[in-house]
């Protein structure tokens, strides 16, 4: 009797360790599938923000590629006007030096008449030197002060002296051809500037 009462509390102790095993192997399963759990749902995370990221990336690689090939369309396009539009310039600017002759060498006095020599013209030096300020040159100082800054330091001629009133030599032929000229490199200056312009996708 007495070895059957031992062999029952034996019996409960072994119970009670075999329980306490199995739980704490339990909990341990249960942590290491928690882990297991929550490193799946963090390892599908990152996967899925990889992924978004590698879509944006993807979309603003091919935005980049769409805006570049516009603005080298574009670029291609100024430059084939401003190409075309330096040829039309070259060619009405031959045209009208070919016709300077026909304009400065004779003229009808009256509607039917007959054509004549046009009279001389004399354009003076001083006409010559204002006319080329006129377009840019640097102006001679005053007389009182000292030159602006970027303006010649030489003084204005007197008024009837020879480098006022003697003969340039410049003829009519020669200030129609320097207009050509001009006019030709101002409408380059425009058509560079209209180029530049629609390179950059502006009105």
């Amino acid at each position: 009797m007495a070895a059957l009462e031992r062999l029952r509390r034996n019996l409960g102790v072994l119970v009670a360790f075999a329980w306490m095993i199995t739980v704490l192997l339990a909990h341990s399963v249960g942590e290491k599938d928690g882990k297991a759990r929550q490193q799946a749902v963090g390892d599908k995370a990152l996967a899925e923000l990889r992924e978004e990221y590698a879509e944006l990336r993807a979309q603003a690689a091919e935005e980049s590629l769409v805006r570049y090939q516009q603005q080298v369309s574009r670029a291609n396009q100024a430059e084939a006007l401003w190409l075309q539009t330096q040829q039309q310039l070259a060619e009405a600017n031959q045209q009208l030096k070919e016709r300077i002759p026909n304009v400065t060498t004779v003229y009808r006095p009256a509607p039917a008449a007959e054509p004549v020599a046009i009279p001389r013209c004399v354009f003076t030096a001083g006409w010559l030197r204002d006319y080329n300020l006129a377009l840019g040159a640097s102006l001679p100082a005053s007389g009182a002060g000292t030159a602006a800054p970027g303006t010649a330091a030489a003084a204005w001629p007197a008024p009837g002296t020879d480098s006022e009133l003697l003969e340039s030599g410049v003829t009519p032929a020669d200030i129609l051809a320097h207009a050509q000229d001009y006019g030709r490199w101002a409408r380059a200056l425009a058509a560079q500037v209209d180029a530049l312009l629609n390179a950059q996708g502006k009105d």
